[in-house]
């Protein structure tokens, strides 16, 4: 995974999309203190804080959403290529088909001309068009692991700051009830 600038994570599907999906650039926060110490996470109101986290969290299960949406677009994709390559079979099948028709009228779903070519050239393309999507599967499956994994650090990452919290509140409580 690249990096586009500090506060964003590029997906490895971004060369095939139409729309830019960026994730938040989402680290491990071991040390509440150290983190809050970084202009950028902090400006003094924990509440600023605990927004900035939820929001990491928020932004990537949206584009874990939309992810999620291209790959059924793919799977569907990859369904009526199936459905293309059985009629493909059914005019191969047919009576006398190997004297009739040298050339085969070849229309993937997707696509919107008609293409006259020989069964080793319509096999050729349906078997092009199958990898294409199934890589592109395999790429936005792999994305919606990779923001997954970023949601769930954002999870943490709230719970261990929540917790951090209720300890402070509680020693500083045990402070002032020692004082007394």
């Amino acid at each position: 995974m690249g990096t586009s600038n500090p506060e964003s994570t590029e997906l490895n599907s971004i060369h095939s999309r139409e729309i830019n999906l960026t994730l938040p650039d989402v680290k491990r926060i071991t040390d509440v203190r150290q983190f809050m110490a970084e202009s950028k996470n902090f400006n003094g109101r924990v509440e600023k804080l605990m927004e900035f986290i939820v929001g990491q969290e928020k932004q990537c299960q949206d584009v874990i959403k939309l992810l999620k949406d291209q790959v059924q677009q793919k799977m569907h994709a990859l369904h009526h290529l199936k459905e293309d390559m059985l009629e493909l079979q059914r005019q191969l099948n047919m009576p006398d088909a190997a004297k009739q028709c040298k050339k085969l009228m070849v229309k993937l779903t997707d696509e919107t001309e008609i293409n006259e070519c020989d069964v080793a050239e319509a096999l050729a393309r349906f078997s092009l068009k199958m990898s294409s999507l199934y890589c592109a599967i395999l790429e936005l499956d792999s994305d919606v692991d990779y923001a997954n994994y970023l949601a769930n650090v954002a999870n943490v990452n709230k719970e261990f700051v929540q917790n951090w919290l209720k300890s402070e509140k509680l020693n500083k409580s045990k402070i002032s009830t020692i004082r007394i």
